[in-house]
């Protein structure tokens, strides 16, 4: 596949948004929007999958590579599986949030195939924009309004922020595309520019300390909101990271303690602060921060192992926590009220196991695979006391994890609960894919590095 076909799964997102905007005009209403979409999604998937691992387009602005493709691939299946859950579970008028999220997968696509600064900022823009919608999508929740208004203003705030840094890096470099960022000689001046720009980055990925708006935004926000705007841009935020830092490292040396600054603050805070939670977005807002905290270890060791692993790390984090806050959005926010679930919803309980120990690193979840590689990249790199740190964060997270299984197996309902139904396709097919990706993780990260 060449030339403009290269974009047929953007096209086809495209025509998704397009489908759910015209919805009250067409077959099938919200619910036919959504499953309509979730089609397109799954194609996208596909095309993506099938396309050529190398090319450029617009006179090399955007292109193409393994991990823009695994990243892709990655966002349209958890758009697919987000939309199947909207078109069977949610209530209410959806159509808008399904043209937003299809719009924003779009942004998030277009971002891993940005070569270029203004191309990038078009593209994150697009990402993160319908995803402050998606926040407050609920008018009459007051809470979700806070936080929707929370991460505008501290997206716009990091946004200028990061673009006055690319300011430097242009007047440093005389180019804005990724392979003349040459700081060689820029001396002062290069390192001010690189650290202003990777800001923004820092707060589109959650990362410490940059990462305010999220509980507060999690948490007043619907959750099956929240299982969206927490997992897709993350994955496109990542290959960003990646791209910039693979560009930038080869002429700031200091690049790589930016980097281990921020994954070990976001390790640390991150974890810790999960552990005192009692509402399941907020603590799944600070797994979050974690969870860029070890990514970001993986880049800081600035090998092409470490690339390739970080982009690997996105997908095995997002997967299970879209499956984690979509069980949230069935069962309530509190974590008691996952009490009871093995009893109400036997599969569903067994499928939050599977998704838990992924994001906890438990073989052979992919997300154990991820966080060998990502580990393995920062040994290679002489990064062992921040491995050992990343192993004890790993360590201490399980404490907040396990408390929703406890809750699920041996927690009593505080009232009477009628039986739940049975569980989601979307929940299923996410907790099967954490398992068959984990067996797949080595070719998984030779496909990336293709």
């Amino acid at each position: 596949m060449t030339g403009y076909l290269l974009l047929t799964p953007e096209l086809a997102l495209l025509v998704a948004a397009a489908w759910a905007m015209f919805a009250d005009r067409l077959p099938g209403g919200d619910r036919g929007a959504a499953w309509a979409s979730a089609g397109l999604a799954t194609v996208s998937a596909v095309l993506a999958a099938v396309t050529a691992p190398s090319g450029t387009l617009f006179a090399g602005l955007l292109g193409f590579d393994g991990p823009g493709r695994f990243a892709r691939v990655g966002m349209a299946v958890l758009l697919a599986l987000w939309l199947v859950w909207v078109g069977s579970r949610s209530e209410g008028r959806v159509r808008e949030a399904v043209a937003l999220a299809s719009f924003a997968t779009l942004g998030g696509m277009l971002m891993t195939e940005a070569r270029e600064l203004v191309t990038l900022v078009l593209a994150i823009e697009l990402a993160t924009m319908p995803a402050y919608v998606l926040i407050g999508y609920r008018r009459e929740r007051i809470a979700g309004l806070e936080g929707a208004i929370k991460y505008f203003l501290l997206s716009m705030l990091t946004t200028l922020v990061m673009l006055y840094g690319m300011s430097f890096l242009y007047g440093a470099s005389g180019t804005t595309r990724f392979d003349g960022l040459d700081m060689t000689a820029a001396g002062t001046l290069g390192i001010v520019g690189v650290l202003l720009t990777f800001v923004g980055l820092f707060a589109k990925l959650s990362a410490a300390p940059f990462h305010y708006w999220a509980p507060d935004a999690y948490e007043g926000s619907e959750a099956w909101t929240v299982a969206f705007v927490s997992t897709v841009p993350k994955v496109a935020g990542a290959v960003v990271l990646v791209r910039l830092a693979s560009v930038l490292s080869v002429s700031v040396e200091s690049l790589s303690v930016v980097l281990l600054a921020g994954a070990v603050a976001s390790m640390v805070l991150g974890n810790l602060a999960a552990l005192t939670q009692t509402d399941v977005r907020r603590l799944m807002a600070y797994s979050g921060v974690a969870h860029t905290g070890y990514l970001m270890l993986g880049v800081a060791a600035l090998t092409s192992r470490g690339y390739s692993a970080a982009i690997l790390y996105a997908v095995a984090y997002a997967l299970p926590s879209l499956g984690v806050m979509l069980i949230v959005a069935e069962e309530g926010a509190g974590v008691r009220d996952f009490a009871g679930v093995a009893r109400r919803r036997p599969a569903t309980a067994w499928a939050l196991v599977l998704m838990l120990a992924s994001l906890i690193g438990i073989p052979p979840m992919i997300g154990f695979f991820g966080k060998l590689f990502l580990f393995a990249a920062a040994l290679e790199a002489k990064l062992w006391i921040w491995v050992l740190v990343a192993i004890l964060m790993s360590v201490v997270s399980a404490g907040y994890y396990l408390r929703l299984v406890r809750e699920a197996f041996f927690g009593e309902p505080a009232r009477e609960v009628a039986a739940s139904s049975p569980i989601s396709a979307a929940v299923a097919i996410a907790a099967a894919l954490t398992l068959a990706l984990g067996l797949a993780a080595g070719p998984l990260l030779t496909w990336i590095a293709g």
